[in-house]
């Protein structure tokens, strides 16, 4: 996955996020401006705000290469080009589970997780209905935090989600964490 911001872009990103997240329900999601200190586990849980993600993906790079910085060991799959793999110094617990790997996609921070099942994880999330959910893909969210804040004559639109997920390039494997969403309309 490469992402073709410009730093200009991607500093107007985090800061428009940024003013998302003033006032109200934001005061529940935590912000972290030094991506060497992120806690993992915390992202995976959906609780930083946007920029604190937007910084932490910028700080891996788009190839990985700010990964041990972050305590993190780039895998080398190019199974899936819109997923990158990452290898954690040490464990995390998710829901009860322990993994060691992580994945970065499209806006969203996941634990790869072995041997359990996606519905089992998306009940202990609380999710009942996953968005879709036969023998080729598994896919279910809950949105832990949103935000619509007026910024001239822009909306800007915040979208903070819980997400579990299978990809067929992973038999075998689940993806759960969140996703730091920031649209304009």
């Amino acid at each position: 996955m490469r992402f073709g911001f410009s730093t200009a872009v991607r500093s107007m990103v985090v800061m428009a996020a940024g003013a998302a997240l003033v006032a109200g329900a934001a005061e529940r999601q935590q912000r972290q401006s030094d991506p060497q200190k992120v806690d993992v586990a915390t992202m995976l849980a959906c609780r930083y705000d946007v920029p604190t993600y937007n910084e932490y993906a910028m700080a891996l790079g788009a190839e990985g290469e700010g990964a041990a910085a972050l305590g993190l060991t780039r895998i080398a799959d190019e199974s899936n080009p819109f997923m990158h793999e990452y290898d954690l110094a040490a464990p995390v617990e998710v829901l009860g589970y322990r993994t060691q790997r992580v994945a970065l996609a499209s806006g969203a921070l996941m634990a790869v997780l072995d041997n359990v099942k996606p519905q089992e994880v998306a009940h202990k999330l609380g999710i009942e209905e996953a968005l879709r959910d036969d023998s080729f893909k598994y896919m279910a969210m809950r949105v832990a935090h949103h935000t619509q804040e007026k910024v001239g004559s822009s909306t800007i639109n915040t979208v903070i989600s819980h997400e579990v997920s299978t990809v067929v390039t992973h038999p075998g494997k689940v993806l759960v964490g969140c996703s730091y969403r920031v649209n304009t309309f």
